[in-house]
């Protein structure tokens, strides 16, 4: 088998970037660490003999232990991995809709959060990448004391991964998620959860106030620690060119976040001042006229939040009262179909009454009849006639005539 030169862990990082593609399957259970001999149930049965094999193999802590020095470059170190370091970790997870990820084997380093996820493959499967992420943050997700996390020196779940190949075609399938994703033309493609980090520390106060666009003044502004550091920064930025878009920025942000900090009489200052710079030729009531609709377009945006929320919340409201419709819906289609099974029940039970009671009264139709006809028969024997047949026995003449013709066409006469 070939040995991967460069082996890439599943870090907390890759975690963090992936985490949100699993938010519908989180892993409630934890799973423990299992080192005594254990009885897995295999939800798909393992068919194929070379992979129960593998299977076997990689139960045996020496054969994981070489397999793992080998292929992390470990052997002949003094930082190789021994049989006591590894404990076994339970390599099936259930998650909260109730579906199981399997992986075949998975390794921990005792008393380091670090794992061995070893994977055994006779067929490609290009979905390889995408399963190997599956399982990743399947064990990161267990493996994390949620507790502890927040604290310094707490050390997060690192897992490497390994696939044996034992098909007969050359394998094809990239060993690199990020081969499998798509690209942004023009940029670089970013490892995981790498994030290009822009802090306001790094930043002097006048590069933050020269450098183009209003974000760097906004970020300014947050910057202030007291009033006198806020009006400081408001005066130094409202001396600077701002386009007349950047300039409408700064007077929502004193208008709606700086007014009661600054006060009536500094806020209608910086207001009139932002006026005043509003046309180049310091058309300050037109610059009021425009600031006075711009307080109420935002004044009508307010109120049109607030009516959003209301009618969210009656939308929610209305939601759940339909839920629970449907819910008393479902339970009444239910019982419907309780009561139906049970009409059926009943018809089904009539049914079988009626049937018997029509056999009851076919067996004893026909037992009175065969009395009957044997009554005529000797009646004809005793050679009585017909009229006082009729009249005893109650019949017609062509049941008499039938009974005489059954009677010829027996040997004995009898029945």
């Amino acid at each position: 088998m070939k040995e991967i030169n460069k082996i890439k862990p599943f870090t907390y990082q890759d975690y963090l970037y992936y985490k949100v593609i699993f938010q519908k399957n989180k892993y409630d259970k934890i799973p423990m660490l299992c080192d005594v001999k254990e009885n897995y149930h295999y939800k798909k049965e393992v068919k194929n003999p070379h992979d129960k094999i593998f299977k076997d193999v990689l139960d045996d802590k020496k054969e994981v232990v070489t397999f793992l020095n080998r292929m992390l470059k470990l052997e002949q170190t003094q930082y190789a991995l021994q049989e006591k370091d590894l404990e076994k970790y339970n390599r099936e997870f259930i998650t909260d809709n109730f579906q199981s990820i399997e992986s075949d084997v998975i390794y921990k380093k005792k008393d380091q959060n670090i794992f061995f996820l070893i994977e055994q493959q006779s067929t490609i499967d290009y979905a390889m990448p995408y399963r190997i992420l599956k399982y990743g943050m399947a064990i990161m997700e267990s493996a994390i004391n949620k507790e502890k996390l927040r604290q310094r020196n707490y050390k997060l779940p690192t897992i490497f991964s390994f696939v044996i190949y034992t098909g007969n075609e050359k394998w094809k399938v990239t060993n690199d998620l990020m081969d499998k994703q798509e690209t942004l033309p023009g940029c670089k493609s970013e490892t995981f959860a790498n994030f290009q980090l822009m802090d306001v520390n790094d930043y002097t106060n006048q590069e933050l106030l020269n450098k183009k666009g209003f974000l760097t003044k906004a970020m300014l502004l947050e910057k202030a620690k007291n009033y006198e550091e806020l009006e400081e920064y408001l005066e130094l930025i409202i001396k600077t060119q701002m386009e007349e878009r950047q300039r409408e920025h700064l007077q929502r942000m004193i208008r709606y976040v700086y007014k009661n900090k600054l006060g009536s009489k500094k806020y209608n200052q910086f207001i009139q001042e932002l006026q005043v710079k509003q046309e180049k030729g310091g058309d300050s009531m037109f610059a009021e006229i425009l600031s006075k609709k711009i307080d109420e377009v935002f004044e009508r945006e307010e109120k049109v939040k607030k009516h959003e929320t209301k009618v969210k919340k009656q939308e929610t409201k209305v939601k759940e009262q339909e839920t629970k419709v449907k819910e008393q819906e479902t339970k009444v289609k239910e019982q419907e179909t309780k009561v139906k099974e049970q009409e059926t029940k009943v018809k089904e039970r009539e049914n079988k009454v009626k049937k018997k009671e029509i056999e009851i009264m076919q067996k004893k139709n026909a037992i009175i009849n065969q009395a009957e006809n044997q009554m005529i028969i000797n009646m004809i024997k005793n050679n009585i006639d017909e009229n006082t047949i009729l009249k005893i026995i109650n019949i017609d003449k062509n049941r008499l005539a039938k009974v005489k013709r059954e009677m010829m066409v027996s040997e004995d006469g009898a029945f």
